[in-house]
């Protein structure tokens, strides 16, 4: 049985980071960052979709 949320890694301390935790706190530092030179939101987008196409179940079962 699969877990209904996608899962981007493990972190540090063990536990599963799902793949929207993942992403949206990715896409808020690209946007703060990006911000510096006027393109938050281009930083926002960039940050969340820096993993487009990775998602698999097969990565899923590598990372359980």
């Amino acid at each position: 049985m699969t877990d209904p949320e996608p899962i981007a890694h493990l972190s540090e301390d063990g536990r599963l980071h799902y793949l929207y935790e993942h992403l949206g706190g990715t896409a808020q530092r690209a946007e703060e960052m990006a911000s510096a030179f006027g393109c938050g939101q281009w930083g926002y987008l960039a940050g969340l979709w820096h993993d487009l196409g990775t998602y698999s179940e097969s990565q899923v079962l590598i990372i359980k």
